[in-house]
């Protein structure tokens, strides 16, 4: 069997654990939340989001090193005489020093935001303070974890990092079930259940590298400062990206809260949950590619790198359409079987969030290209003008006075532009096929796309309060999505291939 076969089966075998982690978590995350929705009210719920949300605006810095720490590892196992003990021990010091530097930056800018800022009911002060506390050691523990947690991706140990991620999922709904009975203040109770978690999974993946790659962990202080020197400058562009990203995400947060309060808060909270489990459904095959698309690269294989992207491109958008198009369909019974009391807005919110991830899913394998590549200025800048002119331009609309989900409306219009830049520079800078990419990719999804409209342009007008008309209508669609994503969005020998590797992995 060649090595690309074997490598073809990996990532098969990989996808495969992936989705079934993803459904699992996907299922238990949206129970969760519905428990802590319930547990905490609307309010509280609210401002554990937001508070949380400055805690997360301040680990930018952390969040791009972890991308470049995966970045580095794959690129020095794609070498024949690469150096992963040498890579890890940079990774990790930089991290360890990130996260001394992130614990002072959030201690003072995060306390004086809380202190003078912050939009919380009178009396909650105190509680919204600890739970910033306890969100920060979680935030830091989960940065010293990031040059573990990237040998797992580097050496496709998915298998391991799903059993541990839907345990530790298990255990926050068994103290989410207590929760609900505890007579104390649930609000700080509920922070320290998801530190808990977080400390479970740090000391999982501590235990497991020490045991299985002590050669690759072995503290050792490399000296020189190129090295240092080429992983931070390739960070700040990452840094760039990741700060653009988290200051929109995050910015949403507060400038929802500014204008609006902690009721609206916990509404586009519900949708940000909903955005936390539908995105894996595109981004989980991008997780299980990622590896050999960066190695191969690496040892400029540049036939498989296209091969790759395109076949990871088309799978994220028929996968997101299978879980797209049925939540679409039946979005309000949903909401309302999911968590009975439905917060006012979340409906046209997570409306928003699911065009928004459409538009995501359309860069599929590609930035695995430019980030193994390492040219990515250009690529980092024009993204992060486009995503962070989002909050001026939101805030001035919101200060018209227009309702809250124009903001979201303003990130899909970014969204869409930055998409279309990114493709000119593909092909301008790299010189990737893009034309080629666009007619394997997008065409053939968006011919599969067409009956399921159309599916969907009928049944809306169908008339019918019946619960099981909604829970038939949603399998109606589901069934027609997986039909023409099936037969319009794959070859006839891609489906075969799929068809043959499920059976496969079935049967072992």
């Amino acid at each position: 069997m060649t090595d690309t076969s074997q490598a073809n089966k990996r990532i098969a075998k990989n996808t495969l654990v992936i989705y079934g982690q993803m459904i699992l978590r996907m299922f238990l995350g949206l129970y969760t939340s519905r428990l802590a929705l319930e547990a905490l009210g609307v309010s509280d719920f609210g401002l554990n989001s937001v508070v949380g949300g400055v805690v997360v605006l301040f680990t930018f810095i952390s969040s791009s090193l972890s991308g470049t720490t995966i970045r580095f590892i794959n690129v020095e196992k794609g070498k024949p005489d690469g150096d992963l003990n040498r890579v890890f021990n940079v990774c990790n010091v930089l991290h360890i020093a990130m996260a001394i530097f992130l614990f002072v930056l959030l201690e003072v800018g995060g306390v004086y935001y809380i202190h003078h800022y912050l939009n919380v009911d009178s009396g909650k002060e105190a509680d919204a303070m600890f739970v910033f506390q306890v969100s920060t050691i979680m935030c830091c523990l989960g940065i010293i974890n990031t040059p573990f947690s990237s040998l797992f991706n580097a050496t496709e140990k998915f298998l391991f990092t799903a059993t541990v991620a839907i345990s530790v999922k298990v255990v926050q709904l068994v103290l989410l079930f207590w929760l609900l009975h505890y007579e104390g203040n649930r609000l700080r109770a509920f922070a320290l259940i998801e530190t808990l978690t977080t400390l479970i999974s740090f000391v999982v993946y501590h235990y497991y590298s020490y045991y299985h790659w002590p050669e690759v962990v072995k503290w050792r202080f490399v000296k020189g400062r190129q090295i240092y020197k080429d992983v931070l400058v390739y960070n700040s562009y990452i840094l760039m990206e990741t700060l653009a990203t988290m200051g929109r995400g995050q910015g949403s947060l507060l400038l929802i809260n500014y204008f609006f309060g902690t009721v609206v808060n916990g509404a586009f909270a519900v949708a940000k949950t909903v955005e936390r489990n539908l995105w894996p459904f595109a981004s989980s095959f991008q997780s299980a590619a990622t590896p050999q698309i960066t190695q191969s690269y690496s040892c400029g294989d540049m036939d498989r790198v296209f091969y790759l992207t395109s076949l990871v491109g088309k799978y994220c958008m028929l996968m997101m359409m299978l879980a797209f198009f049925p939540l679409w369909a039946e979005l309000d019974f949903i909401l309302h079987l999911w968590l009975v009391k439905v917060p006012e807005d979340a409906v046209v919110f997570c409306q928003m969030i699911m065009l928004m991830a459409i538009v995501a899913v359309t860069d599929g394998g590609i930035w695995q290209v430019f980030n193994a590549s390492g040219k990515v200025s250009k690529f980092k800048t024009v993204y992060s003008v486009l995503t962070l002119s989002c909050i001026p331009v939101g805030f001035i609309i919101l200060k018209f006075g227009y309702p809250p989900y124009m903001l979201l409306v303003v990130f899909i219009i970014a969204d869409v532009l930055w998409r279309m830049a990114e493709l000119y520079m593909m092909n301008v800078i790299l010189h990737f096929p893009v034309r080629k990419y666009c007619l394997k990719v997008y065409l053939p999804v968006a011919i599969a796309s067409l009956p399921v409209i159309f599916s969907l342009f009928i049944t809306s007008r169908i008339q019918n309060e019946s619960s099981l008309w909604h829970i038939g209508h949603i399998i109606i669609i589901f069934l027609i999505t997986f039909i023409s994503a099936s037969f319009l969005g794959l070859r006839k020998h891609e489906r075969e291939k799929m068809i043959t590797q499920l059976i496969r992995r079935i049967k072992t």
